[in-house]
């Protein structure tokens, strides 16, 4: 998925200088052996050291082997161990909530997303379209529509939005 490795590069460089076991679970998830590094982070969460960054690392690792309540857990307990509330946490935290379908949460979570200062202009990209997914979901066809259009004028080569725009044509 194109937001993990833009996140991991930014979770990255967040840990420059960070404990090992942290570095380690950090190029485990860039190795993709995510089974590994929810190990190497478990136990820092078990040492109570860096828990901000090792619940965020645990959430990522969970997300990719499609644990999703797993992972949902770890980002929300990253967030209560002061990490910084980020754009890249709003966003996993927001397409874990559409896995487990509850769209109204995963809706607000992207909103959020989308106001932050530190959001990345592909992260932002990826928001809003997943914005449009999220409408259909709860049968905001306007909402939805309205999306379309936003991102359509935004990012104006990007075909993929062509699907959602001929579904929505039928509601």
């Amino acid at each position: 998925m194109k937001r993990v490795a833009l996140i991991i590069l930014a979770l990255s460089l967040v840990l420059t200088g960070c404990a090992s076991n942290t570095k380690n679970g950090v190029e485990l998830l860039e190795a993709q052996k995510y089974e590994e590094a929810k190990e190497v982070f478990q136990k820092d969460i078990d040492k109570k050291k860096r828990l901000d960054e090792a619940y965020r690392g645990l959430g990522i690792a969970c997300f990719e082997l499609k644990e999703y309540e797993e992972a949902t857990k770890a980002f929300e307990a990253a967030l209560k161990n002061e990490a910084e509330e980020t754009a890249s946490i709003c966003a996993f935290l927001g397409a874990c909530y559409m896995e487990l379908e509850d769209y109204n949460k995963a809706l607000d979570i992207y909103k959020k997303a989308l106001t932050k200062e530190n959001i990345s202009k592909e992260l932002k990209q990826e928001v809003q379209f997943d914005l449009i997914a999220v409408y259909e979901k709860v049968v905001d066809w306007e909402a939805a529509k309205k999306q379309v259009e936003l991102y359509v004028k935004e990012y104006p080569d990007d075909t993929r939005v062509n699907k959602e725009a001929d579904f929505l044509e039928t509601r």
